[in-house]
């Protein structure tokens, strides 16, 4: 380094670049490239994820023709060629209960027309076709070099005249036609449609959904009276590699004959079917069956749709209960099982056990957080909370934290869950210190702010950085709990055309930026009905965001490193480039090492709405993961399993390989809400099975295919009051499960399943028994939106606690 200083000291031509890990720059080449700029020479600190990371990309960009080629080959030679992966299967053992779907066998047309067409190429496609064959002609849909229709031929012609390039041509249409192809789908789906609806004479909106013309009840919603219509949407689905109808029933609305408009018709339906429960779900969908089952539905151009009356069953195992009678088993058109949910690890009282219990909230009154050993060893004696408040507002945020020391008990409606609140010291076993007004841990803000909406909020959000910043030289460990008032509520987030501004989000990266906790509490919260609820929620964060751990995993496997992809779009970076922010939780089994990396998307790939990596913005992934990993462990993982919401498209896989080059076992998951398919518990009655009031039990499992099953990680749970009574979270209609989807990797179902369900639990920023998400993917794409704010975009890790 000294022959470096002394060179780069005179006057030269030479630039430099100083290559290195990481966005912060060691004190020695911050040195150096001070001495150069001094002398007159150009330097430049160039941030990288390691060495392989920079030289592949310099190869990648600055080779060209054989060379670049060749680089390519070699890159791919890395990765072994992608494996098969091992098919998900169930128990073959007699299933202990059927659960009922909402989907129904049905036939249709096996012929379609395709069309050479010649679309106007500034045309919308969609738009130019269904001008010219409306729906009451048939179903269209574009394809590669024309479109495919269910309809007449002679309509056909005389809709498209000579825009038709040749005589329509009549091409057979099979199941997996139907499944391989969105299109073909999305055709069968809508003339399935619009055919039952002119077979019954309902109104439609000739994609999705129709509706009785009839109206059944009126409903009054903001002073207007609206009339109720039974209505049913209809979605096709793949089980088992055959497609079945979906069949969700929903009401749609109307005022004076006109349909009523988006947002009032979405807070209609979560009045009338907020609470709907298996029993009338299940006469809803009977109420329809009985109109359009087992009867020759026309279609346009020939042909018929027969919708089948027998849903499909699913037969579930639960180690412990009886087998049903063989005489029912043969219902069971798909196999399932009952995943035990994932048990929690605590401390005992004394601080020298582990104790498991799967309720989070039990777990912790009847024990101890897991790190408790930090309290009674005095590594970790308090929980200290400082303050920002405008000063007007000082005794309302005062008032509202000096309640985490009160006792509270929940209404009896909650105690199927929520237990009694002790206090936060009672509850966490650690002293929780408050500040005083005046004193270095409390600011007194002026909010009084002028100008625009957004240089106000703005303005507001600097000021509270600058109390950060004072709080952080006088007390760097505190969690600082910022009061928002409701006259804020025009500063909080604003949009407009081209930038828009979250006051949380900006704040939020900003004190992560320096490893400070923060914790908004709006004043709407000190107002809150539930406060039982409110003070356990508001504990578990402040614990958490004291960088504590209140609960871990039961896992013995210490190699495997979790990860959730989430995508948010950089608002500040120029629209034409399309720049996305990528971000990963990352865990280990054991729930150990919540971490937050964020990075570019250098070359995105957009699909519909979603963003989609390179191979080579993938292998950077591949390598951030291993990287991560191998710092916190001194070696790699045996197993990597990363959740995504998307599909993993070949590239992805290829360069995710690539990036992973060393980890032995590779699990590529999707996974995504099922919105279509519903599936019914039942109970038996006298020997007769009948559908249960109680939804599905939370990890419930059934197979659709090989490489793809769902997961009820919402559903039944045990009471807390009683375990043999039933629990179910927030109590409105019927679960939805999540759509299990595998790319690659060679873990059993059990398994997958099981470390999903116990990820459910895992976000400490909320108090529910779990999330519907496991938290790599629950948080991901939230912290994502924060990331947004968080300038440099480096290679350092968050701590997840600083960004929730």
């Amino acid at each position: 380094m000294k022959v470096l200083a002394r060179a780069y000291s005179e006057t030269n031509q030479c630039r430099l670049f100083w290559c290195g890990f990481g966005s912060e720059l060691p004190r020695p080449v911050e040195d150096l490239i001070a001495t150069a700029r001094r002398s007159g020479t150009d330097a430049f600190y160039i941030t990288s994820d390691g060495f392989d990371d920079l030289v592949s990309r310099l190869a990648l960009r600055q080779l060209e023709g054989d060379l670049l080629t060749g680089a390519k080959e070699l890159l791919d030679s890395s990765v072994q060629p992608a494996s098969v992966p091992a098919a998900f299967v169930a128990p073959s053992v007699p299933a202990t209960a059927l659960v009922k779907s909402n989907a129904y066998p049905f036939t249709f047309p096996v012929h379609a027309l395709k069309l050479d067409l010649a679309i106007p190429q500034s045309a919308d496609r969609r738009e130019w076709l269904n001008e010219r064959l409306p729906a009451a002609k048939g179903a269209i849909v574009a394809m590669n070099n024309g479109a495919l229709a269910f309809a007449n031929s002679i309509d056909v012609q005389q809709a498209f005249g000579s825009a038709l390039r040749s005589s329509p041509l009549g091409i057979a249409i099979s199941d997996d036609d139907i499944l391989r192809d969105g299109r073909i789908r999305s055709l069968v789906r809508q003339s399935l449609v619009q055919s039952i609806s002119t077979k019954i004479e309902a109104d439609s909106d000739g994609n999705r959904r129709l509706w009785e013309r009839a109206f059944y009840k009126c409903h009054t919603l903001q002073e207007t009276q609206y009339r109720l219509h039974r209505a049913v949407s209809i979605r096709i689905e793949s089980i088992g590699g055959k497609p079945y109808a979906v069949l969700m029933p929903e009401v749609m609305a109307t005022h004076e004959g006109v349909l009523a408009d988006q947002d009032s018709i979405k807070l209609i339906r979560s009045a009338v079917y907020g609470y709907q429960h298996n029993h009338v779900f299940d006469s809803d969908l009977k109420y329809w069956i009985q109109k359009i089952a087992e009867i020759n539905i026309p279609a346009p151009g020939g042909g018929l749709f027969r919708v089948s009356r027998a849903p499909i069953y699913a037969g579930l195992f639960q180690k412990g209960w009886q087998a049903l009678p063989k005489a029912m088993q043969r219902h069971a058109q798909q196999r399932g099982l009952v995943v035990p949910d994932a048990n929690l690890l605590f401390s005992s009282s004394n601080g020298k056990l582990e104790v498991k219990n799967p309720n989070p909230l039990k777990g912790l009154v009847e024990n101890r957080p897991w790190d408790f050993q930090l309290t009674t060893a005095g590594l970790s004696p308090t929980v200290e909370i400082a303050a920002i408040s405008p000063n007007q507002d000082a005794t309302k945020l005062k008032r509202f934290l000096n309640q985490f020391q009160e006792n509270s008990q929940p209404k009896d409606s909650e105690r199927e869950y929520l237990q009694d609140f002790p206090g936060f010291s009672a509850a966490f076993g650690i002293p929780l210190t408050y500040p005083h007004q005046g004193g270095p841990s409390w600011i007194d803000l002026d909010d009084s702010v002028s100008g625009s909406a957004f240089n106000a909020a703005k303005e507001l959000a600097r000021r509270i950085c600058k109390a950060l910043d004072v709080i952080r030289s006088f007390r760097p460990g505190a969690v600082v709990a910022i009061f928002v008032p409701f006259r804020w509520s025009g500063f909080e987030r604003i949009e407009t055309e081209v930038e828009h501004f979250d006051l949380h989000h900006f704040v939020k990266a900003y004190a992560a930026r320096h490893g400070q906790s923060t914790q908004f509490i709006r004043e709407k919260t000190t107002l809150t009905p539930q406060p039982c609820r409110v003070r356990w929620w508001l504990s578990l964060a402040l614990y958490a965001k004291a960088l504590r751990t209140p609960w871990r995993l039961d896992s013995l496997d210490d190699e495997t490193a979790f990860v959730g992809i989430g995508y948010s779009i950089d608002a500040s970076a120029a629209s034409a480039n399309k720049i996305l922010l990528g971000c990963s939780h990352l865990y280990n089994a054991r729930g150990e090492g919540l971490q937050f990396r964020l990075g570019r998307i250098e070359n995105p790939i957009i699909r519909g709405r979603n963003p989609y990596m390179s191979v080579d913005d993938a292998r950077r992934t591949g390598e951030t993961i291993r990287q991560l990993f191998f710092d916190a462990k001194m070696r790699l993982p045996t197993r990597v399993v990363v959740h995504k919401r998307t599909p993993f498209t070949l590239d992805e896989q290829r360069g995710l390989l690539q990036g992973l080059e060393g980890v032995s076992n590779i699990e590529l998951i999707e996974v995504t809400i099922e919105e279509s398919l519903r599936y019914l518990a039942s109970r038996m009655t006298n020997g007769k099975p009948e559908i249960d009031k109680f939804p599905i039990p939370r990890g419930a499992a059934v197979l659709l295919d090989k490489s793809s099953a769902l997961l009820w990680v919402h559903g039944v749970t045990p009471n807390a009051m009683n375990p043999s009574w039933k629990y179910y979270q927030g109590k409105r209609r019927i679960p939805t499960p999540l759509l299990i989807r595998r790319y690659r990797g060679q873990s059993d179902l059990v398994q997958v399943a099981t470390e999903i369900l116990g990820l459910s639990k895992m976000n400490w920023n909320t108090f529910d028994y779990y999330s519907r998400l496991p938290a790599t993917l629950d948080s991901a794409s939230a912290i994502a939106k924060v990331g947004n704010y968080l300038s440099g975009f480096g290679s350092a890790p968050y701590d997840y606690r600083l960004l929730i």
